[in-house]
């Protein structure tokens, strides 16, 4: 059976919407630009950090929902060695680690994709601790006081609490929204915990 010219016309479109649509899906593809607000308090403590060795390597931690959780470990990777510190990702903290540990916890990610004004926030938490102890990371997340014992040796610890919005104008699809979301919480973590392990 022959299709008439308007019934050709109807089924190209349909197909040209859905090839657009699915692209937008699946494509890295942005041509926008963002309004990003956010906001991070650190807060740290220390003991001989005159003697502290500086932190150039150390473990990543990363607790985030498991949609991003392993595009974020990389992108906190590439942000953290773009600040001098090498950071190797591990899966969990259950005890203290040889070394300089961060650890990232995703209190809320709220992504609101669409094509042409994806919107998104995200609230979360980082620790850090430069002797690698489990006691300072806990305390730290959970806003507890940083005791440090005298068999700790030079450390140094804290916490970062942070949050994003941000909201884009033009077309972008949606794995392109979610890589500008991981980039800009990596990016304000690596920059406030290299910070106050610079500060020493």
């Amino acid at each position: 059976m022959e299709l008439s010219p308007r019934t050709t016309v109807a089924v190209a479109v349909v197909l040209v919407v859905a090839a657009v649509a699915g692209g937008l899906l699946a494509l890295d593809f942005e041509a926008a630009s963002y309004e990003t607000t956010a906001s991070a308090t650190a807060a740290s403590g220390g003991a001989n950090v005159d003697s502290l060795p500086p932190v150039t390597d150390g473990t990543l931690v990363v607790d985030a929902p498991e949609a991003v959780r392993d595009d974020l470990t990389a992108a906190l990777v590439e942000s953290f060695a773009e600040r001098g510190v090498t950071l190797e990702p591990a899966d969990a903290r259950d005890e203290d680690v040889d070394g300089p540990v961060v650890v990232v916890v995703v209190d809320e990610w709220d992504s609101r994709w669409n094509p042409v004004a994806p919107a998104g926030s995200v609230a979360w938490r980082a620790a850090f601790d430069a002797g690698g102890h489990a006691r300072h990371v806990d305390a730290a997340l959970s806003g507890d006081a940083l005791v440090f014992e005298s068999t700790d040796g030079p450390d140094l610890a804290g916490s970062v609490e942070a949050s994003v919005d941000s909201a884009g104008t033009g077309v972008v699809s949606r794995p392109a929204y979610r890589a500008h979301l991981v980039g800009v919480v990596a990016d304000a973590t690596a920059e406030q915990v290299v910070g106050q392990f610079s500060q020493r």
